[in-house]
């Protein structure tokens, strides 16, 4: 039996709700000026070994300048949601940047074909990946 047919994987991030409940009770609520660049935001927010969820919807609103950034700084090891992501996914396998995937629809933008990039990545054997997309056979 396989894990698709068991409904189970690896989870990539901790889903408990009580932690991310004390995480925001004890956030510092302070009103502070938080204007920086784009490069001191990764610098300071962005971490290796860190878990990266990116907004946006396939190629719409999607914050491709950030994902440059990530690259840039040489981040390494992260989680990546790879939910409805396209050209996010790209950039970050272009610069191998995550070594784990929760994926649900990603690497298709059937307009202009696969990604052969993110595609060469996820199969090179670097990255481990848990399939969340809602497909039985």
């Amino acid at each position: 039996m396989n894990i698709v047919e068991e409904g189970q994987g690896i989870l990539f991030s901790d889903p408990d709700p009580d932690k991310a409940r004390q995480f925001f009770r004890t956030k510092n609520r302070k009103m502070t000026n938080k204007v920086m660049t784009l490069k001191d935001a990764i610098a300071k927010f962005v971490h290796d070994g860190d878990y990266l969820a990116i907004g946006g919807f396939g190629a719409n609103r999607t914050p491709v300048a950030a994902c440059h950034e990530i690259v840039r700084q040489g981040r390494k090891n992260m989680g990546f949601a790879g939910h409805t992501a396209t050209h996010d996914m790209e950039i970050l396998s272009a610069g191998e940047v995550y070594d784990r995937l929760d994926v649900a629809y990603v690497v298709g933008l059937e307009a202009r074909g696969l990604s052969s990039c993110s595609r060469k990545y996820v199969e090179s054997g670097k990255v481990e990946v848990t399939e969340w997309t809602n497909y039985t056979v």
